[in-house]
């Protein structure tokens, strides 16, 4: 459904896919059972490599204690999901209730071709798909051959909470006597809270391959694992 393409004049890590077909007027067009028609080439539809890159890291003390915490984001990527395109294919997704009997219709507008191939006639569409209609659209828009790949382009932006550090310094006094000038206990989260993204279900940072020049690309991976622990530090 997309492919990574690095091409002449395009930013590196060009996701190409196919976007649904309109005619002259730049109408979308749709098949005489309600279904999105593909256009036939692959053309770029986002940009896998995000521009932006950054974090913030904050560190407080407070007589022995102390606080630390990072705030990481990256912005103006892009993500094609492969998971959102199977899981609403599979009608297991919120967007894939649209449609069905007794919810919110499913409503097309656009044109179909009561013509032939070689001599199209373009005719208004502006209507609800039925329940069946309905599904063979969520079906046909993540199919591999006529698919619209636009269809699954999200928004990597993400903000996440990334790292929090609470520690405590022990005091002085207790190691008198001892060869150890410095005892520091710490609890460590990492990947508590993802702030804010743009695309339901995954992971925005989800990556279909860690090949180098590959991002953009997300199906069915793991989401970053939350983790706890302490660290004990000891000066001599």
């Amino acid at each position: 459904n997309a492919y990574i393409k690095h091409i002449i004049g395009e930013p590196f890590g060009t996701i190409t896919g196919r976007i649904q077909a309109t005619d002259p007027s730049g109408n979308l067009i749709f098949d005489d059972q309600g279904r999105a028609v593909a256009a036939p080439e692959f053309v770029p539809i986002g940009y896998g490599v995000a521009p932006w890159a950054g974090g913030l890291n904050n560190a407080f003390s407070y007589k022995n204690f102390s606080l630390e915490f990072l705030i990481d984001f990256k912005a103006g990527g892009d993500i094609f999901s492969g998971t959102n395109l199977r899981m609403t294919q599979n009608g297991k997704t919120e967007q894939s209730i649209i449609g069905r009997a007794g919810e919110t219709p499913l409503h097309i507008t656009g044109v179909t071709n009561t013509g032939t191939a070689e001599a199209p006639v373009w005719s208004p569409v502006d209507r609800d798909l039925s329940p069946y209609e309905a599904q063979q659209y969520w079906g046909r828009l993540g199919d591999q051959s006529n698919g619209i790949s636009s269809a699954w382009i999200y928004s990597g932006d993400f903000w996440k909470l990334r790292q929090l550090v609470f520690g405590y310094n022990f005091p002085r006094k207790m190691l008198a006597n001892t060869p150890i000038q410095k005892v520091n206990l710490s609890f460590v989260a990492r990947n508590l809270w993802v702030i804010s993204k743009h695309i339901d279900n995954v992971d925005p940072e989800s990556a279909y391959s860690a090949a180098a020049g590959a991002q953009g690309l997300e199906y069915f991976a793991l989401p970053s694992t939350r983790s706890y622990g302490f660290n004990l530090s000891i000066g001599f």
